[in-house]
């Protein structure tokens, strides 16, 4: 697999004014994080399972990063609020948009002005154990029938315990909070926004990183070669393995 190498000498950087180095090295960070969590999202989600145990596994672990992930792309408007538009650099940045990179924007700033899903999950379920999100998780064990049984599997490693009865109220708490009736519905509507906000943010980042490079640093790459990587609808990220890392 080929890929293109522009390096950045630190004499080179730090001829970038201060608060546009500073972003340009942020933007970068949310751009890793957005792709390592959208992969890992996708890879978790293996729907070739027969067994329901493992199945229950996969979908909750696919669940937990589609939650960090909101929570990524919160913290990444919070960037963009403080860095981008705070700093007074969105006044000349947004002039110099391709026409993706400013309807993204566009997008990025209708979505974030509303009250929205994204949000709700950063604020209640992906960065912190509120009291809020403990309320509706008391709510949903109160709703359970009185015949409900939830599960905990527990293996001689850490790493290959499944507390199936955390997971399920959780994911069920945040279902519950987009869609009472429906959960599936929920379950849709939460990972398409997410992947929709993603990809807004990959453009419009993107974006960015380009005119900050192409105005203080040039696009001078040289190309470099990596083992041929899998296909994406060959990886498998998978909650139990043999062994434990800790």
């Amino acid at each position: 697999m080929k890929l293109f190498k522009v390096e950045i000498p630190k004499s080179k950087l730090l001829l970038i004014p201060e608060n546009e180095r500073i972003l340009f090295v942020q933007m970068g960070s949310l751009l890793n994080d957005l792709a390592v969590l959208q992969k890992s999202m996708y890879f978790s989600a293996d729907t070739r399972t027969t067994n329901d145990i493992v199945r229950v596994a996969q979908t909750s672990q696919a669940l937990f990063f589609a939650r960090v992930q909101a929570g990524k792309l919160s913290e990444g408007w919070q960037l963009l609020q403080k860095q981008f538009f705070g700093a007074k650099l969105s006044e000349e940045y947004e002039k110099k948009l391709t026409p993706l990179g400013m309807t993204s924007l566009k997008n990025l700033k209708q979505y974030f002005a509303c009250r929205n899903l994204i949000s709700l999950v950063r604020n209640e379920f992906a960065s912190h154990y509120s009291l809020d999100s403990s309320e509706k998780i008391k709510k949903v064990i109160d709703m359970a029938p009185d015949s409900e049984v939830f599960e905990v599997f527990l293996s001689e490693g850490h790493c290959n315990c499944f507390y199936s009865i955390s997971q399920v109220l959780t994911n069920f708490a945040i279902l519950k909070s987009i869609n009472n009736q429906d959960h599936q519905i929920a379950m849709d509507k939460l990972l398409k926004e997410i992947v929709k906000v993603t990809r807004w943010f990959l453009d419009f980042v993107g974006d960015c990183l380009l005119i900050i490079a192409r105005r203080h640093l040039g696009l001078k790459s040289s190309e470099v070669e990596i083992p041929e990587p899998p296909s994406i609808n060959e990886v498998i990220l998978p909650y139990f393995v043999k062994g434990d890392p800790s």
